[in-house]
């Protein structure tokens, strides 16, 4: 099973820099995005995973695969209220509190899920 691609426009991408400022591995994370053309999937899958040792080629949406794997905290009221409410900066620290996933791992999937729909996405799976 493909994945249709995420396509961030210019606008989303300015956006999302200016409610991510203050995570410098997140803005790092945009540019590789931009340069992309705005396409997270592509940007994520390629480049942004396999620099943090993350990523499976086998695995057609690695975004979704990795988002699955910390569902609980992603389910969570909080995060999904901060997603909901764009409070971006929030989830991205929520997702990162355990350690185990980095800043510049934890924004594509918080982009990913805000592009879907967390509550769709958690209702889903």
């Amino acid at each position: 099973m493909t994945t249709e691609p995420i396509i961030l426009t210019p606008e989303e991408i300015a956006e999302y820099r200016q409610q991510l400022f203050n995570i410098p591995d997140a803005l790092s994370t945009l540019d590789i995005i931009e340069a992309t053309g705005g396409d997270l999937t592509e940007a994520f899958n390629n480049y942004i995973a396999p620099e943090y040792g993350f990523g499976d080629k086998s695995t057609p949406n690695f975004l979704d695969e990795l988002a699955h794997k910390s569902r609980n905290i992603i389910c969570d009221e909080t995060f999904i209220d901060d997603l909901m409410t764009g409070i971006l900066t929030g989830a991205v620290t929520t997702l990162t509190a355990t350690g185990q996933i980095p800043q510049a791992i934890a924004t594509p999937i918080v982009i990913y899920l805000a592009k879907k729909g967390v509550k769709k996405w958690c209702d889903s799976h």
